[in-house]
């Protein structure tokens, strides 16, 4: 009988490291096709230079499996590391304060092309529904519960591909250019993040602990999506680490997943060159995890396709300081190549400047305004060459201003102009876009209602008005 019991044993530890092997096998060419989170491990194949070397493993076994369970013993056979602190230096996870910020991958993600996210472990849990990571993610509350299969393309929505090509560009190295008409408010992307990073890892962490969980993450991508981020730098003479971090500075864009910031890269988006009168606009989709890019107005063929990387309204001296210090470029656009004239420069100067003026003067409920400021604002907007982009926030005040006193046909008129340029550019779920849709609805309801005739005196809605004072409308996040 005990014989039996010891040769069932040994049986069921064979097929157990078996499969175990086949698993990993799998995971060196297809990392875990059928794991959705890959989390944190010990040794693992990235280390920058200045780190210590991850001991020699020939089988990674007890590793790997370490991963996606809790950790159990391994087999005699499996090599363990020779000092424990060269086990804790392999770590993919470092120190922000008292939390751990590691790097999780999800490899059926995107068809397979995978994403790398870094943040503490309770985020990536409360991120997948209450879900460990290494678990198949089906609660509805998980960040991937909407995220379909055609979720991410790039593509003309009249069908066919692309109506853009790469190409070289002068003075701005590789871009992408119209190769046919692309009509206003067309949706030209929904592109995938590769790489997503928690804004307090990025801020907080030192940039030496940073490179060891950045460079995991990267690792962990497949080979495709792996180049494509590296293939976003084009300094061939930095080593992998200084490398990896370039890219990431240069190409992040600010995202929110359930109030957490991160920091997140788009490869396909990051191939779009910056200028200060930008044809596309673009906004994040929390719900698929898509970053949108649509034409912002009617685009010809062998026009280039532009966004912004900085605020389109700050003054010239100071979009150069951003665009220099941050991605090391002088910007040569239209708007910026007009400062050559000295009259005219003054005069664009002086918009600038009048449009901060009039906001500023627009968003104080507590002052006289009125609809004809919100008009000269539309003006201005379309002056400067920002109305494209931006006009959705002239559009709102006007609107506000004109119900506000009591002129409903009017203000509706504008709150659907609103939602028609807001909801392409900035998307759904943003306050404005509800403010806009309740306006339009009823604007006689609306906490806006008369707002300039009454003051503070007292009137229909009072509770809801007092709720609202003092709110200013965000387009920013």
């Amino acid at each position: 009988m005990l014989l039996l019991l010891l040769a069932l044993s040994l049986t069921g530890a064979a097929v157990q490291l078996v499969a175990a092997e086949e698993v990993v096998s799998r995971s060196r060419a297809g990392f875990a096709a059928n794991a959705l989170f890959l989390p944190p491990c010990t040794c693992i194949s990235y280390k920058p230079a200045f780190e210590k070397a991850c001991p020699t493993w020939n089988n990674v076994y007890s590793d790997w499996r370490s991963c996606l369970r809790p950790p159990a013993a391994p087999p005699a056979a499996t090599p363990q590391p020779q000092k424990q602190e060269d086990a804790n230096d392999c770590a993919v996870c470092r120190r922000v304060g008292s939390d751990n910020y590691c790097a999780f991958t999800s490899y059926k993600f995107n068809g397979g092309a995978a994403v790398s996210m870094i943040t503490t472990p309770a985020r990536m849990r409360a991120l997948l529904g209450g879900k460990e990571p290494g678990e198949y993610p089906g609660s509805p509350g998980s960040i991937f519960a909407r995220v379909g299969p055609d979720a991410f393309e790039t593509r003309d929505m009249s069908g066919g591909g692309p109506p853009f090509e790469a190409r070289e560009i002068t003075y701005h190295g590789l871009g992408l250019v119209a190769t046919r008409p692309i009509r206003e408010n067309t949706r030209l992307m929904a592109a995938a993040p590769v790489v997503m990073v928690d804004d307090r890892a990025w801020r907080g962490m030192r940039r030496e602990d940073l490179a060891v969980v950045l460079g995991q993450a990267v690792m962990n991508l497949p080979e495709e999506s792996r180049e494509r981020f590296l293939g976003l730098s084009s300094e061939n003479d930095l080593n992998d680490t200084a490398r990896m971090l370039e890219v990431f500075r240069r190409n992040a864009f600010k995202t929110q997943l359930r109030l957490v910031d991160f920091q997140s890269v788009f490869p396909e988006v990051s191939r779009l060159n910056h200028d200060c009168g930008p044809n596309l606009g673009y906004y994040f989709d929390a719900e698929t995890l898509s970053h949108r890019v649509y034409a912002a107005r009617d685009i010809m063929p062998g026009e280039e396709l532009t966004i912004s990387y900085v605020d389109v309204l700050l003054q010239k001296e100071d979009r150069h300081h951003l665009l220099s210090s941050t991605w090391s470029f002088v910007c040569t656009c239209a708007r910026c190549n007009v400062q050559g004239d000295g009259h005219l420069a003054v005069e664009t100067s002086r918009r600038v400047r009048h449009i901060a003026d009039l906001r500023r003067e627009l968003d104080d409920y507590s002052k006289a305004a009125t609809p004809q400021k919100a008009e000269l604002l539309i003006t201005l907007y379309e002056l400067e060459g920002v109305a494209p982009v931006r006009i959705y926030e002239a559009y709102y005040r006007a609107a506000l201003e004109y119900n506000g006193v009591g002129d409903a046909a009017t203000a509706t008129r504008y709150a659907r102009m609103c939602l028609a340029k807001g909801l392409v550019l900035r998307g759904p779920n943003r306050p404005f876009i509800e403010s806009m849709n309740a306006l339009a609805e009823d604007p006689t309801r609306h906490w806006s209602w008369q707002f300039r005739i009454y003051g503070g005196s007292r009137r229909p809605g009072e509770e809801r008005y007092n709720k609202y004072m003092g709110m200013r409308p965000n387009f920013q996040w």
